[in-house]
């Protein structure tokens, strides 16, 4: 009313009726004065333009700005590492998580180059390995700026204390209101310490598994070589003159040098596969952890041989523990030929043979008793089955109840478990190999003895007289 002009004012008009829930009215205003002939001032007029929309998103754009940059320059450990670039690559950020992470302060990084300035090859700044690593960076940011999409980069850099920072970096695109693209912001991923700390001990448990592979593979070898020896003076002696004793003396020794060769084969990688089961049935069990199983071979062989050979892998230690052996086995046994893997039988019956030999009692009169039970079942005209038991117990002559094999050992030969004995890791393949040859196996402990049952299923190739 005193003639002076106002400019753009903002008014807020309250709303009514229908449109009372919608928020006020944003005016922007201009104001002048009427005057009428004698220049007095009669009045005031107004013109105002509704800005109502561009006050809201302006308004939105403000707040979620704040929000982004208290984000990014949050110093919570949430916060990753970040860093913008302008589109001609100067640094525009360096949030706090970057200022702990390099050691240098975010006045030091932004408005300089970010490469050659605040990552360089030179003592200032933070110091990359070599020009390699600042070219990678580079063509990164470049595509970025570029528009297109970029693979994460494996990135690392020396802090100031000139401690080596290696960290997962992307990178993306920085655009404006109307998306033009202003430059690029850049995250780094870095591992914890208790991540770091299990990546550490994740490397050292494969080093010590690729050292047990050679230890493995050595041993393997080095067998192989007398092994190789045995063989070829047992072909020499099967080509002389031998008397029937020591035929049968010389093929039980071959049964013998079949079963170690299997046995040696099983450390080899190459002859480990998948199995249904998802367990390991060999020595690398204990340092892997793939699903795998030993092959099987089917070929006909004479039971009683195979119990031969059985029973001459255990009299040595029998002598030693002075426990003697007993055999129960029907004279119907001698002539029996079963189609199967004689090499896998041998391998379980000598395993559980040996477990109970060592853990029986030394005193006077101490025995174990290997007993086969054969029981034959016909299916259709021409194929019969052949169900074997066999037994193994020790038998004690005290009052008191027998101990037999220790109850942590039983479990281990059922549940395989990290840390488990080799006594425990040989029945827990044993267990196992029994079970792909359609059997079963038990550990009964009664009054004064403990008992391995073992049932397998084998066809019976023919009864010989």
């Amino acid at each position: 009313m005193v003639g002076i002009e106002e400019r753009n004012v903002e008014i807020k008009l309250r709303t009514f009726g229908p449109k009372e829930n919608s928020g006020p009215v944003i005016l922007v205003v201009n104001a002048c004065c009427s005057q009428d002939t004698k220049e007095n001032v009669v009045g005031v007029c107004f013109v105002g333009q509704d800005f109502t929309g561009q006050k809201l998103i302006t308004d939105k754009y403000t707040r979620i700005q704040g929000d982004y940059v208290g984000i990014v320059r949050s110093p919570s450990a949430l916060i990753p590492p970040i860093f913008m670039t302008d589109e001609h690559g100067r640094c525009l950020e360096w949030n706090d998580a970057m200022e702990k992470l390099s050691g240098l302060k975010r006045e030091e990084a932004t408005g300089q180059m970010l490469l050659g300035e605040v990552f360089t090859i030179n003592s200032f700044g933070c110091h990359v390995k070599n020009v390699d690593t600042l070219t990678k960076l580079r063509i990164i940011l470049n595509r970025v700026i570029a528009g297109q999409d970029t693979d994460k980069l494996l990135f690392g850099f020396f802090d100031q204390q000139g401690k080596y920072v290696e960290a997962l970096l992307s990178a993306n695109k920085r655009t404006d209101a109307e998306g033009k693209i202003t430059g690029a912001l850049c995250f780094l991923h870095v591992t914890s310490p208790e991540l770091q700390y299990a990546l550490q001990v994740q490397r050292i448990s494969e080093q010590a598994a690729a050292n047990s592979f050679n230890k493995l593979a050595y041993i393997r070898r080095e067998i192989r070589k007398p092994l190789g020896g045995i063989a070829f003076m047992q072909d020499l002696m099967q080509s002389s003159d031998l008397s029937k004793e020591q035929k049968k003396l010389l093929k039980t020794s071959l049964l013998c040098q079949e079963q170690l060769t299997k046995i040696v084969d099983d450390t080899d990688i190459e002859s480990i596969e998948e199995c249904s089961d998802g367990v390991l049935l060999s020595l690398l069990i204990l340092i892997s952890s793939n699903c795998s199983y030993m092959e099987m071979k089917s070929g006909k062989f004479n039971l009683a041989e195979a119990i031969e050979a059985v029973m001459t892998q255990v009299m040595i230690l029998s002598r030693e523990h002075q426990v003697q052996l007993i055999r129960d086995l029907p004279d119907e046994v001698s002539s029996m030929n079963l189609y199967g893997d004689r090499l896998r039988l041998q391998q379980v019956l000598s395993d559980f043979l040996t477990n109970a030999l060592v853990f029986t009692p030394v005193y006077e009169g101490s025995s174990i008793a290997f007993r086969v039970i054969p029981r034959k079942e016909s299916i259709g005209t021409n194929i019969h089955i052949v169900h074997l038991e066999f037994r193994k117990f020790v038998k004690y002559w005290i009052t008191h109840p027998a101990p037999g094999i220790p109850e942590k050992l039983v479990h281990e030969m059922f549940y395989h478990s990290q840390g488990v004995s080799r006594e425990g890791l040989g029945l827990y393949i044993c267990q196992k190999l029994v079970k792909i040859m359609n059997g079963t196996v038990q550990y009964v402990r009664e009054a004064e003895k403990s008992s391995f049952i073992i049932l397998i299923e084998f066809p019976l190739a023919h009864q010989t007289d």
